[in-house]
């Protein structure tokens, strides 16, 4: 065999495997810098920080913007007829002894109100819970209410979880502080002295 042509092709091999290593290492070095793909849910969190409603509107969809009647027009005492007809949230509870409406708002805060009925299905009782999407947010909207409320009726009893005010014809009204683990929330109880146990229940 010739000498030379034996070098040439060492010489060759060589070079390829060299190449060949070269590559080898770009690509793993390559691989070793990529970085995983975002999620996402970081992308939505980095994108769709959490945006809550102004507390002063959140008070308005609730009370309603009538000023007719006790509450969003309605008065203790008036017939089922009469809420189907009044409410102009979304209905989503309909039984024998309460009717229940519900709302969302664009920022995915809720309100249910739920109106308890006695016997002849007449409104004896109101319970409004209103969830919203942080702290800072429901502690603006507990001002509002204690706030409305305040200047509404006369405060009987107050804590740092719940308040309480009686008003005419013995109206009674409980804003409590419903929060559990993320879930940030409301709840207004309202509704005449009907018994000692309705009372009661109240005012808990």
């Amino acid at each position: 065999m010739n000498y030379r042509y034996f070098t040439n092709l060492s010489i060759i091999g060589c070079l390829l495997i060299a190449f060949g290593l070269v590559v080898s290492c770009d690509s793993k070095t390559a691989k070793n810098t990529e970085q995983p793909p975002a999620s996402s849910d970081s992308v939505a969190a980095t994108l769709s920080p959490i945006i809550n409603s102004d507390p002063s509107e959140m008070l308005k969809m609730v009370i309603g913007t009538t000023s007719e009647g006790f509450f969003r027009g309605l008065n203790f005492g008036d017939p089922v007829s009469k809420i189907k007809a009044t409410e102009t949230f979304e209905l989503f509870e309909d039984k024998t002894d309460s009717v229940g409406y519900t709302y969302e708002t664009e920022n995915f805060e809720s309100i249910d109100v739920l109106y308890l009925l006695d016997s002849k299905r007449n409104i004896k009782q109101i319970q409004i819970d209103v969830y919203v999407n942080s702290v800072s947010a429901l502690n603006s909207l507990w001002d509002q209410f204690d706030t409305y409320l305040s200047g509404r009726f006369r405060n009987d009893k107050k804590t740092k979880k719940w308040a309480f005010w009686k008003g005419d014809n013995n109206v009674y009204v409980k804003l409590e502080n419903i929060s559990k683990g993320k879930d940030f929330g409301i709840k207004l109880s309202m509704g005449p002295k009907l018994s000692s146990s309705s009372t009661t229940n109240l005012s808990n």
